[in-house]
């Protein structure tokens, strides 16, 4: 008869045997599944501009660091017999995960537009990736994908979808925010603040185009003039709803303008910005035409104070 420490020893062994198996499976699946595959059947259908986009045919890259990574970056390219919109491409961040049952899963999440591409049940082999799969978790459908090469992407234009606004303008949103400056004792708030993309945010994380994003605050009476204005060295997303813009003329400037709540429509963006510790006040910025922001001689938001 086993005693409890032997019992208790077993179980363990067991379980970290199961651990093992359950990795070994995803890292064979992360393994098969790295390269790039193909579909000429329809999978997906997008909303451009009240258009119905049905694909004809959707390209994924799966790309990974390490051999025995279970995750990995890459790319999708989306193609639409549409004049207008030809083609999308995003970038994405995929993953392999066990479920209850043993079964190893795969997600792709888009960065650019946060959807969400899961398998539910799938077989492959060198050269077919067949299944049945969802798009945010909505109708089950089936795909078929055969391996195939990545396209030049040498001259990409437009990174990204989504049905709101092209991707390849400036934008910019417009009203008040509870900015709060401290200036020899005194505290000055912005009766109107600007800020502008080289493209929607709704649809980019990050990137350095000084000159092209900027903040402008208007004031009344302000010591320092009308203006205060600062290019951006980049903008985050930390989830689809957590905005954070860092400013050119500091390197540590994330907390100050830091949105949470943030949806982004045609028309206007709305949220919660932060002004002090458990402290966010709603906001509404408007889209309105972007500022002739060459006038503006004396940049550096930060720098000011």
């Amino acid at each position: 008869m086993k005693t409890t420490r032997q019992i208790t020893a077993i179980f363990t062994v067991l379980m970290a045997a199961t651990m093992l198996s359950s990795c070994e499976k995803e890292e064979g699946v992360a393994t098969s599944l790295s390269g790039t595959w193909e579909t000429t059947d329809q999978l997906f259908i997008r909303e451009f501009r009240g258009q119905q986009l049905r694909t004809t045919k959707t390209v994924f890259s799966f790309t990974r660091e390490k051999e025995n990574y279970t995750f990995g970056d890459g790319y999708v390219i989306e193609y639409y017999d549409n004049a207008l919109l030809p083609q999308t491409y995003h970038t994405i961040r995929w993953e392999t995960w066990t479920r209850k049952n043993g079964d190893v899963g795969i997600e792709v999440k888009y960065y650019e537009t946060h959807d969400k591409f899961s398998t539910i049940s799938y077989n492959f082999d060198d050269q077919d990736f067949s299944g049945t799969c969802n798009l945010n978790d909505g109708p089950d459908q089936s795909f078929k994908f055969v391996r195939s090469t990545l396209p030049s992407l040498a001259n990409v234009a437009h990174w990204g979808y989504n049905e709101l606004i092209p991707t390849w303008h400036a934008v910019t949103y417009e009203g008040q925010l509870d900015i709060r400056r401290q200036y020899q004792g005194t505290t000055y708030t912005p009766t109107s603040v600007s800020i502008t993309f080289d493209v929607d945010p709704a649809y980019n994380t990050s990137g350095p185009w000084n000159g092209k994003a900027f903040v402008i605050e208007k004031y009344d009476n302000a010591p320092w003039g009308t203006y205060l204005a600062d290019s951006l060295r980049s903008w985050r997303f930390s989830n689809p709803q957590t905005l954070a813009l860092c400013f050119a003329h500091s390197d540590n400037s994330w907390g100050d303008y830091d949105f949470q709540g943030v949806e982004v429509t045609e028309n206007e963006m709305t949220g919660s910005i932060f002004v002090e510790t458990n402290v966010f006040t709603p906001f509404i910025l408007r889209r309105t035409s972007t500022p002739d922001w060459k006038t503006i001689t004396k940049w550096g938001i930060t720098n000011q104070f």
